[in-house]
């Protein structure tokens, strides 16, 4: 009996994935400061009892990458299973367990991390593990890649790695966090979305002077009301809604299900399709909104030292997200027109640049959609442009195939939960997470 015939202990497996990724969320790998190491030294002991060799890249004090690798009869380059150790901090007032507790309880595996992305890791960890423990015989490399600092935009993770060691990343694809399975968007259907291409950041920093003096006498000339005045025009101005390939791809899907879309099913015009989204306000879904324009999100602001002191300064910060095809130039620009005051100084605080898309037409994108209706045969596949960022783009920049999927079903508020309160991941998501995984090592590395 061939090794992919071989049959597996999903119960068992799954317990001891669960076990693991309870283990790992008790790891506070908050980003920052990040401080990988001891997260990357629970996921090396796992590996070490495994008797898999592993190596343990370290690009700051504590910050750590690891990269495990069993060899296949090289004729193709490698598949990298990808994930990040570090996480967003979480304040534990609101919680119903502890977010660094690792909790196992109502189904649930509880903490910072489980979705977000620890979760994926340990199902890309197991995954990997049944390759070795299979006897897989792997056609090419496959490597389990658990990187630093992609919450803070991966300089001390995937750019080092990529940078220092270009050799041993490279692949034929990498299958990395992004998309997932969305519930109650069709009916009966859950919309599987694997994240081909993302938007990219544009972080901005606003400064406004002006004429500080005491609270009890106002000029109008104070630097944060100015810079309200401004913001307020910006934010009453969002920019406009754009049908891009895959947003066409998407509702194009969403067409056979939604009956307000049944005008668009007649023509598959994009004049229809921007009607109706205008017509039905759908824009004022998040998750929509972001993938159809470029968005801006005023998150955090600065100003004055005491209640009665009028403040001579006023800062503020905006997380731009862009469309691939939008210039920063030409964003920025919109910035300055909008916010309509020439004294607001404006300074790019990270300013990424748009990766290209991973092609949807490929025998790579193929397997990972068979192995998605192998294990949810209800799903339906589309692709998906990723409204944040992650560690994908710098693959995608160098011209290999990035897919961002995580195998589990989550509804709105679930989804809502990531870098949010309560994040959670069902056992039943780990169990049938890490066959999908494991379907799909099989279709490409065998």
């Amino acid at each position: 009996m061939s090794g992919k015939d071989r049959p597996i202990d999903w119960d068992g497996i799954t317990d001891e994935a669960a076990s693991w990724l309870s283990k790992y969320l008790s790891i506070d790998t908050s980003n920052p400061p990040g401080r990988e190491r001891e997260g990357t030294d629970f996921l090396g002991s796992i590996l070490a009892e495994e008797g898999i060799e592993f190596r343990v890249i370290e690009s700051a004090p504590q910050r750590t990458n690891l990269l495990a690798r069993l060899e296949g009869d090289g004729e193709g380059k490698p598949l990298i299973l990808l994930n990040h150790v570090d996480v967003v901090p979480a304040d534990p007032a609101r919680w119903t367990y502890p977010p660094f507790s690792g909790k196992i309880a109502e189904g649930y595996i509880w903490g910072r991390g489980a979705l977000d992305m620890k979760g994926m890791g340990i199902m890309e960890l197991a995954a990997f593990i049944l390759a070795r423990r299979q006897s897989l015989k792997l056609r090419r490399d496959l490597v389990f890649l658990a990187a630093a600092d992609e919450e803070e935009g991966g300089k001390k993770g995937i750019e080092y790695l990529l940078k220092n060691f270009p050799d041993e990343l490279e692949a034929d694809v990498v299958i990395n966090e992004g998309g997932g399975g969305y519930k109650n968007l069709v009916p009966e259907h859950p919309l599987m979305m694997v994240a081909t291409s993302e938007k990219y950041g544009l972080w901005l920093k606003l400064t406004r002077r002006g004429q500080g003096g005491h609270g009890s006498m106002p000029s109008g000339r104070g630097a944060l009301e100015n810079l309200v005045h401004a913001l307020d025009r910006l934010l009453n101005r969002p920019r406009p809604i754009r049908i891009t390939p895959i947003v066409e791809e998407i509702f194009k899907c969403l067409a056979r299900h939604w009956d307000i879309l049944k005008p668009y099913a007649e023509d598959f015009s994009a004049e229809s399709l921007k009607r109706l989204i205008e017509e039905y306000n759908l824009t004022a879904v998040p998750s929509l909104n972001a993938i159809l324009r470029d968005t801006f999100s005023l998150s955090m602001m600065r100003a004055g030292v005491k209640i009665n002191v009028i403040p001579d300064e006023a800062e503020a910060q905006l997380d731009c997200r862009l469309l691939p095809d939008t210039s920063a130039e030409e964003f920025l620009s919109y910035i300055r027109e909008a916010l309509n005051d020439e004294e607001v100084e404006i300074e790019r605080i990270m300013g990424g640049e748009p990766a290209p898309e991973s092609p949807i037409k490929s025998p790579f994108f193929e397997a990972i959609a068979e192995a998605i209706q192998q294990n949810y045969p209800e799903g339906i596949v589309t692709p998906l442009i990723l409204p944040g960022l992650s560690d994908s783009r710098f693959f995608r920049s160098l011209g290999v195939p990035t897919y961002g999927f995580i195998p589990v079903l989550l509804d709105l508020e679930a989804l809502g939960s990531v870098h949010g309160v309560d994040e959670k991941i069902s056992i039943e998501d780990l169990r049938r997470g890490i066959k999908t995984l494991y379907d799909l090592e099989v279709a490409i590395c065998t």
